[in-house]
């Protein structure tokens, strides 16, 4: 039998999900405890000087998404502009990297031992400015034979710059304690890194994807559409930095209009498989989320409402869809939402709404652990069953 360690290393996603389904599992399960305690007086997980409600946000948003999204690029970067696969050599110290850092932030989160979680962080931004290295040099060997841009390749690669920048700040918290840097850090982690990068992948994958399974899809993806989300994006996050409420909500409501815009032009008139269901169903959150932005920003009171429509709602369903299409496109199955995966869409569907309710109702914590509880319950049967996918070689006996 083939021992793990060549398989993980067999393709570019492997290790970087597998990386992203344990830490992943490792925060849906803390996050419940933590809350549990807090409100029903349950027993508290050990905790160190950082509080656990400063940290739910940064070790999500540029720790475990970020794991599969390096798992990810680091796939289809060269596919997008026909060059070679990578290699080990390439992504593998990008992986490992991110999977180390995890872990020790893990270990330091459920043992409220600050040092780990300091150390993981920063062993993560090391990671991360290696994984940006690796893509921009196939980037380069794009520019350098003379084909055209590639600008969801471009796109994406700004928005991991963007993202370093982000985590760096929180590195910078952990080490200082200044809440600026830590508020400054998941401003820019939001609005500059996961929400471009879901956005970028989604004009790229979702008409492609419908124009292979849907009969007589029209595909709609002009490039225009990437510099206009890219421009309000930049107006959301001078207003969120500069605190002008006005400038943040002018531009959520063009953002609301453009996502809008795309998911209307992306919607499947006729019957389309599960896998694109959910891929258009998951992107329907993003108007709604960016609609409730706008409304918080002219004085709607909305608490986290549309923070957690976005980064729940709509990254989260998201990823559910792009890592069950990797991971079954990737290991010989078929392209299908199978019971585990729509288990796991259905959670994050219940979660997210749970959680604007919570936000919307003045944060109630029994909502607040409901929330938290279901999206626990439904993830982990699906992560559990693609960590032992990327264990395994494919079923179809290639090689990846």
């Amino acid at each position: 039998m083939t021992s793990p360690a060549p398989i993980l290393f067999a393709a570019p996603h492997r290790l970087a999900f597998l990386a992203g389904s344990l830490g992943l599992a490792a925060m849906a399960l803390w996050w419940p405890m933590q809350l549990a305690a807090l409100h029903f007086g349950w027993p508290k997980p050990p905790a160190g000087s950082l509080p656990a409600a400063l940290l739910h946000a940064p070790a999500l948003l540029l720790q475990t998404y970020p794991a599969f999204i390096f798992g990810f690029l680091l796939t289809v970067f060269p596919r997008w502009m026909s060059q070679p696969d990578l290699i080990a050599r390439q992504f593998g110290p990008v992986s490992g990297g991110l999977a180390i850092g995890m872990t020790a932030s893990a270990i330091g989160l459920w043992t409220g031992a600050n040092t780990p979680v300091r150390i993981g962080f920063l062993i993560c931004a090391a990671s991360w400015a290696l994984g940006l290295v690796v893509l921009a040099a196939v980037v380069r060997a794009n520019r350098r034979s003379d084909k055209p841009p590639c600008w969801h390749a471009v796109s994406a690669l700004a928005a991991l710059t963007i993202g370093l920048g982000a985590l760096l700040l929180v590195c910078a918290f952990l080490i200082a304690g200044d809440p600026r840097l830590l508020r400054w850090g998941n401003v820019l982690g939001l609005n500059g890194f996961i929400l471009p990068v879901f956005l970028t992948v989604a004009h790229r994958m979702v008409p492609f994807f419908a124009g292979n399974v849907v009969k007589g899809y029209q595909s709609w993806r002009p490039d225009w559409l990437l510099g206009a989300v890219w421009a309000l994006l930049a107006a959301r996050i001078a207003g969120e930095l500069a605190l002008v409420p006005d400038l943040s909500a002018l531009a959520c409501a063009g953002l609301a209009a453009c996502t809008g815009l795309m998911a209307w032009k992306w919607w499947p008139r006729g019957p389309a498989p599960g896998l694109m269901l959910v891929l258009i169903w998951g992107f329907a959150w993003a108007p709604l989320g960016f609609a409730l932005a706008a409304m918080a920003s002219f004085g709607l009171p909305l608490g986290l409402a549309p923070t957690h429509a976005l980064a729940l709602g709509f990254a989260a369903s998201l990823l559910v869809a792009m890592v069950t299409r990797v991971t079954h496109g990737h290991s010989g199955r078929p392209l299908a939402m199978v019971p585990l995966a729509w288990l796991a869409f259905a959670g994050v569907q219940l979660a997210a709404a749970a959680r604007i309710m919570s936000a919307i109702q003045a944060e109630p914590g029994w909502l607040l652990v409901v929330a938290a509880l279901i999206f626990a319950i439904g993830l982990l049967p699906w992560l559990i069953r693609n960590a032992l996918i990327y264990l395994r070689p494919r079923l179809d006996g290639r090689d990846g």
